[in-house]
This record gives C-alpha cells, structure tokens and sequence, in this order.
C-alpha cells in the first residue's frame, strides 16, 4: 500500500468512524525495527495530501 492509499484510508478512518480523531495513530515497519516504541497520532486535520506528505516523510526518516 503506498503512502497516498494509507493516507486515504486514515483520513475516512478519522473522519467517519472513529468517536475522536486522536485514537487514529500509525507506525511502520521501518520505524519499529529501528527503535520506535510506539504509533505516532494521526493529526486531527488535514486532508488526504496533507497525510500523504506526513506518511512519506515518516518513511523517509526510518529509510536508511
């Protein structure tokens, strides 16, 4: 799944199911293998570019 799919289906996660928009949080693979010892929490704004951008450079921060 690329970051913009990942970053649709938060934001309908966020928007339309979940009671609180802080409950949404994410991790990755990358960013738990290198020390990350809990999800971060989706912002409670922000549209589907907006999350995209955040995912992308989430990943690239554990990239190495």
């Amino acid at each position: 799944m690329t970051a913009d799919e990942t970053a649709a289906f938060a934001v309908w996660l966020r928007d339309s199911f979940v009671p609180a928009p802080h409950l949404v949080r994410f991790a990755s693979s990358p960013a738990m293998a290198n020390g990350a010892e809990s999800p971060e929490p989706l912002p409670p704004g922000g549209g589907r570019e907006a999350i995209g951008g955040l995912l992308r450079r989430h990943l690239e921060a554990f990239d190495h």
